[in-house]
């Protein structure tokens, strides 16, 4: 039986990819930002499969990542796989010069706290040659752009560290990594936007997730046809790129 941290944990993507890990009896340590959130979700997995699953209310701008990982094994004994899903954007506001308490923030949550969490669990992961490291970005760290400037940046910061993780885990013959860049996905991050491209369901990603488990893919895009549309984007001419409201 596996033993999976989800950070991220209550929301879209998480929500989506804790229920399908504990449909297929992963053990489960939920964390998000809102213990409210997660007492109610731990109950309902618990009931609906049967599976144990502990919570725990952290904020990623603020937390002891040897603590956390400490309470993880007090409740699990161990772990398989870690998962790391939270994030946080707003496209309106992350543009040109802006407050710079909301740039730490966007720093903290979608790098810093992320880094913090897989670097205190990566000794365990080296000596786990079953177990996956996964991490979720997004096609917002493709290409610079003048919308999502900061998260743009943090989310490309973060691929670039789990990259690294997985080159040091291979040498070290320990877990598989996989890296998703999202696309456009229903979530409470896009409600209420108008999205260029069709938006992809929770549902559908934690699915693709679950079947990736076990696979060193790497980076790969979710859906897959946004490797096509970014692969465009990438190159297209500055002269052009810069004309576009994207």
């Amino acid at each position: 039986m596996s033993r999976t941290v989800i950070v991220g944990a209550s929301a879209g993507v998480g929500r989506s990819i804790a229920e399908r890990l504990a449909e297929d009896r992963h053990e489960l340590f939920l964390i998000a930002t809102d213990i409210a959130d997660l007492t109610p979700q731990q109950k309902d997995l618990q009931l609906r499969f049967r599976t144990r699953v502990a919570v725990m209310a952290v904020d990623l701008r603020s937390f002891d990542a040897t603590a956390l990982r400490n309470e993880v094994f007090g409740q699990l004994g161990g772990i398989d796989n870690v998962v790391v899903v939270a994030g946080a954007s707003d496209p309106q506001v992350d543009s040109g010069p802006i407050d710079p308490g909301f740039v730490r923030d966007l720093i903290e949550v979608n790098f810093l706290g992320a880094v913090d969490i897989v670097n205190a669990f990566l000794p365990d992961l080296a000596t786990a040659p079953q177990g996956n490291l996964v991490g979720i970005g997004s096609v917002a760290g493709v290409r610079g752009r003048s919308n999502n400037m900061v998260y743009g940046a943090a989310k490309r910061g973060l691929e670039t560290y789990f990259e690294a993780c997985r080159h040091w885990l291979a040498r070290q013959g320990g877990a598989c990594v996989q890296f998703y860049r999202l696309g456009f996905v229903a979530t409470s991050m896009t409600f209420g936007q108008s999205t260029p491209l069709p938006a992809a369901s929770p549902e559908a990603i934690a699915e693709r997730i679950a079947k990736n488990l076990g696979k060193d893919i790497g980076m790969c895009y979710l859906p897959n046809w946004w490797a096509l549309v970014m692969t465009v984007l990438q190159f297209v001419p500055w002269f052009v790129f810069k004309r576009l409201n994207i």
